[in-house]
């Protein structure tokens, strides 16, 4: 089949130098922490392989580029590979700074000394990333609905006075940062919020927004797709802010501030009415420019090899490793989002109980609610661990209060790993075996991961 689909439909060298830095990303992100191989622990050896074969591609585009030194430091990173096969000991942080980060700069920039023409298309990745750590490589708009709903600075702006504004609900006791408060992190660091009309918990622990654009699916079981469709949601929700966009709009239309305000972030003419889309996608922009991709993590990962401590390192390399965080927590972003490309996100089920400690799981279906696909009951979205040591209590129902908790339902193998009935789980039930030191080092590097 790909012989004949192929002997039609040629090959981009864009494509060729676009597939060969995503295959690097892959083995940065999934390769080296066991996502494909988690009975074999091959790792290595499969990574390995992958290198020699790219070498076979690239080769003939680094002749002509006069570029002689990208084959080498792929052989030299696949003999790495091969002297250090044993998983749980394999130095991903070494691997991924003297290795990793320059390949894909070099593949980067030997496409560029060739001048290849290439076709841009829409992803959250960059197509002209170098590494995955640098201060450009996510896309926020990625996710925007269109180019219309793309942020500004006027849009920003303007969202960042509508999130405190109580007039986006319906009973004008509640805005957007009641529960989502900036100096929390966006979190209100409660188990749960209540409902608007007092009293009642809602079902649901409060996110962060930050890095929030950085996710293809919204809400704790994926529902919304965009941050508009979110936006939408959750204003018109009778126990969240039991408001009505259309409701919103016409009252800020007779605001002749607000009107103004979105006349100059809109681009029109004169002050008319406010849309509803306009209401949205302000709030929209504002949360998208809540991207924050610059923690001492980041900085170790850019160069900077003092910025992360010794304990730290330890514990990004269990991370990636032995403690299998990283095949559900993908690297950087450390959120569900699929890499190589990051146009997915994904959902697992683990087994949250009810009350820590408790012998029932959480009653909430999750994503069940939305597809109605027995596989996924109590699946749930794999939030960002950016900002974690910030943003507690944890899970979708706040259950946990302490990253020192987390850990220790992860490493007793989840819900059916203390006994819960839990048949469709799709974290392994079995224990990480994990140290008390290794876990503390764990809870270091997530410290690492705050923004700036």
């Amino acid at each position: 089949a790909y012989k004949a689909y192929f002997s039609n439909i040629p090959i981009a060298n864009w494509q060729v130098f676009d597939a060969a830095k995503l295959e690097v990303f892959r083995i940065l992100t999934l390769g080296i922490t066991g996502f494909d191989d988690p009975l074999s622990l091959n790792s290595m050896e499969e990574c390995a392989a992958v290198l020699e074969s790219l070498e076979a591609v690239l080769s003939p585009y680094a002749q002509m580029g006069q570029d002689d030194t990208l084959i080498p430091l792929m052989d030299s990173a696949a003999a790495y590979l091969r002297r250090n096969m044993a998983f749980n000991s394999f130095d991903r942080a070494y691997f991924i700074t003297t290795f990793g980060n320059r390949l894909s700069s070099r593949i980067t920039g030997l496409e560029k000394k060739l001048n290849v023409p290439e076709i841009r298309y829409n992803r959250l990745l960059r197509q002209d990333a170098k590494t995955l750590f640098d201060t450009n490589t996510f896309d926020v708009n990625a996710f925007a609905p269109g180019p219309g709903y793309f942020l500004s600075k006027r849009k920003i702006a303007l969202g960042k006075q509508l999130l405190p504004d109580v007039a986006l609900s319906g009973t004008g006791t509640r805005s957007c940062a009641s529960c989502h408060q900036p100096a929390k992190a966006f979190t209100d660091g409660l188990t749960t919020n209540t409902s608007i009309h007092g009293g009642m918990p809602l079902p649901r622990n409060t996110p962060t927004l930050i890095n929030a654009a950085l996710q293809a699916s919204l809400f704790y079981d994926l529902r919304a797709s965009t941050l508009e469709e979110q936006i939408e949601d959750v204003v018109s929700n009778r126990n969240e802010m039991h408001g009505n966009l259309s409701t919103i709009a016409k009252q800020l239309s007779r605001d002749p501030t607000y009107r103004k305000l979105f006349a100059e972030a809109f681009h029109k003419k004169q002050e008319v009415a406010v849309d509803t889309f306009e209401v949205a996608n302000a709030i929209a922009s504002y949360v998208r420019s809540l991207t924050r991709l610059n923690s001492r993590f980041d900085e170790y990962m850019a160069g900077n090899l003092k910025a992360l401590s010794p304990q730290e390192v330890k514990g990004f390399n269990l991370f990636m490793g032995k403690a299998r965080c990283a095949t559900c927590h993908y690297m950087p972003l450390f959120n569900g989002t699929a890499p190589p490309k990051y146009f997915l996100s994904d959902a697992e089920v683990i087994g949250v109980p009810a009350q820590a400690g408790g012998d029932r799981i959480d009653p909430d279906s999750g994503w069940y609610n939305v597809v109605k696909i027995p596989a996924f009951l109590h699946a749930f979205k794999t939030p960002t661990l950016r900002n974690a040591a910030v943003t507690a209590p944890y899970m979708h129902n706040g259950v946990f209060k302490t990253l020192e908790e987390v850990m220790d339902f992860y490493n007793n193998g989840g819900g059916a790993g203390v006994g819960l009935a839990v048949t469709n789980q799709t974290l392994s039930r079995d224990s990480l075996h994990l140290s008390p030191a290794e876990t503390d080092d764990i809870i270091a590097f997530i410290k690492s991961l705050d923004s700036r």
